[in-house]
């Protein structure tokens, strides 16, 4: 996460949680010459939220962000669900879901490979550990990372 984004996230969470939901992702990023902010959201029941929750928090952040007027020139904003292939940001993320399927990115290879897929089976404050769907030749079917190895993560939602 940018220090823009994680400052919009600071400065949108009381709202989004002030309404019921819980912010997931921030992300700013180009689509061609169009600068978008995606904000991602659930409930805080912890459900997906629906298309009526989506256009709720994107009235009321539209005002906030443009008080805050932190981000340079035009872009648009869009507010969606986290949906069934949610990311796992926080590490209370990858708490609340451990033993689901996941598929984790790291920035750099470990054993030769920079993406797993797995059950999450211990998730802490520093760190996770895996059970690979397929071993790794001659490490095993288990694999830990701390946080700062990991450049993003999300639930498979392919996967029961």
């Amino acid at each position: 996460m940018s220090t823009l984004e994680g400052k919009i996230a600071e400065e949108i969470t009381p709202l989004v949680q002030g309404l019921g939901y819980e912010l997931v992702k921030v992300t700013l990023f180009h689509h061609g010459t169009n600068k978008v902010l995606q904000i991602m959201i659930e409930r805080s029941d912890g459900n997906s939220a629906n298309i009526d929750d989506c256009q709720r928090i994107s009235k009321a952040l539209s005002l906030k962000l443009d008080v805050m007027d932190i981000i340079a020139g035009k872009y648009n904003l869009e507010v969606s669900s986290a949906g069934i292939d949610r990311p796992l940001v926080k590490p209370k993320d990858f708490i609340r879901f451990c033993h689901s399927n996941v598929v984790v990115r790291t920035h750099v290879a470990k054993f030769g490979c920079k993406n797993f897929k797995g059950s999450l089976e211990f998730a802490s404050e520093s760190g996770i550990k895996l059970k690979l769907d397929v071993p790794l030749k001659d490490n095993g079917d288990e694999i830990s990372f701390l946080y700062e190895e990991i450049s993003s993560a999300h639930i498979d939602g392919t996967k029961k």
